[in-house]
């Protein structure tokens, strides 16, 4: 009887190769695990780069708007007046109009327009055409009455059309006036009609009422002095009056302002530090320029010598007539311009003894929360170099 052989027999050393149920899902349970982990990782890099790349860009930006801002200030007050030429003020100007020019080296105040949250300040820094402490470039020779806008001088050779003057009345109780020469007998008007019809070399007027100049001081500005000291003041008591030429180019005002709202635009965006700067040749109002997206709160205090202590107040606080600022100390709060989706802010900030608190949709902020975003604290005190000057 023939027998099968292993080899022929059918089901003998059969086998069927493939992966039961239990063995496909456990494969797709490791490669689920598998590309979550990398999932993960990927996600978590990338926020790790977008937060640390938004971290550095506002850094950057926070640090050179502060240098700025720094550098305006260490310069405040150069080529003005000392108080103890003018230790009651100076009066004569207008800072109306699109070019604030005065004679304040340091004015601060809380903005209230520009801005849809929160309460920060605003400032201007002033830096002069002269440097002071050397002698007058003339005195004044004869005065026809205060409400007068041409005067004589005694030597009207180194004054120009256009030149920033300062006249010290001895009579005035220390208080100056400050005017633009619009026009000097001999040289001609700011705008260039001639020599102003004026007649002789040593008659200048300080009036720029009409179209010429810069238009910074209002007219009749002599009788202005008068109404700041009563009536114990006289045409006549200008005569030999010191006269200081602070020049006209010199003069520059930069103004620091924190704007929602871009120049020549309706909508609200991201808050942002811009600074206008002003100068006496300005034709027309300066463009804001921007310093720094995302700064959304600005904090500034004096640091005043009072009988040889200093204290820190609020600007609102500053009595020019007994304080002398020596330091000014700033706060700048800035926010990155990326939105962060997995960072989430602290609700409130300390800027300078000023809650700032976050706002759950402020201007600016994208997808809700204005939390979802990295906030920095720029703190710098700038010490004072040129001495701080009132005005009336």
């Amino acid at each position: 009887m023939n027998r099968l052989s292993s080899s022929q027999h059918p089901n003998v050393g059969c086998h069927e190769n493939g992966l039961t149920l239990v063995e496909l899902l456990v494969s797709l349970v490791v490669v689920g695990l598998l590309a979550t982990a990398v999932f993960t990782f990927f996600l978590t890099t990338s926020q790790s780069v977008s937060q640390q790349s938004a971290s550095g860009e506002m850094w950057q930006r926070g640090r050179n708007a502060l240098a700025i801002m720094r550098q305006a200030i260490e310069s405040a007050g150069y080529g003005l007046p000392s108080y103890t030429q003018c230790p009651n003020g100076v009066v004569g100007y207008s800072n109306t109009g699109n070019r604030p020019l005065t004679l304040t080296a340091i004015t601060a105040s809380v903005q209230s327009t520009g801005y849809t949250y929160g309460n920060p300040y605003t400032f201007s820094t002033v830096i002069g055409g002269g440097s002071f402490g050397g002698a007058p470039a003339t005195t004044v020779a004869s005065l026809p009455n205060l409400n007068s806008a041409s005067l004589q001088v005694n030597n009207s050779a180194p004054l120009e059309p256009g030149d920033m003057a300062l006249i010290v009345p001895a009579s005035s109780g220390g208080t100056c006036i400050f005017g633009e020469i619009s026009t000097v007998g001999g040289s001609g008007s700011c705008n260039g009609n001639g020599n102003g019809g004026n007649g002789g070399n040593g008659t200048i007027t300080m009036n720029s009422g009409g179209a010429s100049c810069a238009k910074i001081n209002t007219n009749q500005i002599f009788s202005q002095l008068s109404g700041v000291t009563g009536s114990t003041i006289s045409a006549g008591d200008f005569t030999n009056a010191p006269l200081y030429d602070l020049g006209n180019a010199g003069f520059v005002v930069n103004q620091f302002q924190i704007l929602d709202t871009p120049p020549g635009s309706s909508q609200v965006g991201t808050p942002t530090l811009y600074l206008t700067q002003y100068t006496t040749s300005s034709g027309s109002t300066p463009t804001p320029q921007a310093l720094a997206i995302g700064v959304v709160d600005l904090q500034i205090q004096y640091g005043v010598n009072t009988n040889g202590v200093i204290t820190w107040i609020t600007p609102n606080l500053y009595t020019p007539s007994t304080q002398s600022i020596v330091a000014v100390q700033i706060a700048m709060l800035i926010r990155s311009s990326q939105y962060l989706p997995n960072t989430l802010s602290p609700e409130t900030f300390n800027v300078l003894g000023t809650t700032y608190t976050v706002p759950s949709n402020g201007p600016g902020c994208l997808q809700g929360s204005c939390r979802n975003y990295e906030y920095h604290l720029f703190q710098d005190i700038i010490p004072v170099r040129n001495q701080i000057l009132q005005d009336n």
